[in-house]
């Protein structure tokens, strides 16, 4: 085990990190092609640090994403969500938007990181929205749909990612924060509502 695992192992209280990968594609959700930026992310994750224990396929819509997002934290508690895919520019483009109606907090610094990180190879990177923040206890990280460039994105913020975990997992949650129906309000219902809509299962 190399020394950087065992000081973020031990930065973690030797729990696994649990990981949700949400992949965000209307193509990859109808089965249209095969979604490779979900896997390769995934992948990226050392396993004797953390555990991906969800991987899902859901539309670019923002309840779709906003359900997917709610659930994995507030039902299944993982501990990183990461969204690849829909942060881009154009009208379909809604994971960060869907993403910052169920923060509690911003964490700025990965997706600054993930855009200009990476820009001398692959200058397109810094016309990403994508967010980043906490919600309850759990970090969620917009990544990217293009799979290299997820791939790029998620290795620039890893070695962060466990020091984020500790600090979160240490305070004590707010009334606010721990409640599932808190957040901002979206389409009239508050974000931490179960809003209904279809996801898929890899």
């Amino acid at each position: 085990m190399s020394e950087q695992v065992k000081r973020t192992r031990s930065a973690t209280e030797e729990r696994p990190i649990r990981v949700a990968v949400i992949t965000v594609s209307d193509r990859a959700y109808q089965g249209i092609y095969k979604d490779e930026s979900g896997p390769k992310v995934a992948a990226a994750f050392p396993k004797d640090l953390y555990e991906v224990v969800i991987t899902k396929i859901v539309p670019d819509e923002i309840k779709a994403i906003a359900n997917e997002i709610i659930n994995c934290v507030d039902n299944e508690r993982v501990d990183v969500v990461v969204t690849t895919g829909g942060a881009g520019c154009s009208a379909r483009d809604v994971t960060p938007d869907a993403t910052a109606s169920v923060l509690h907090r911003e964490v700025i610094g990965f997706s600054e990181v993930i855009r200009l990180a990476n820009r001398d190879k692959n200058p397109n990177l810094i016309l990403s929205r994508g967010v980043s923040g906490i919600r309850n206890q759990s970090v969620i990280i917009n990544l990217p749909g293009n799979p290299e460039n997820a791939l790029l994105a998620i290795e620039s913020v890893l070695p962060a990612i466990p020091h984020c975990i500790k600090t979160v997992r240490q305070q004590r949650p707010s009334k606010r924060a721990s409640s599932t129906t808190s957040g901002s309000t979206l389409h009239g219902q508050k974000s931490g509502t179960h809003l209904s809509s279809k996801t898929k299962t890899r």
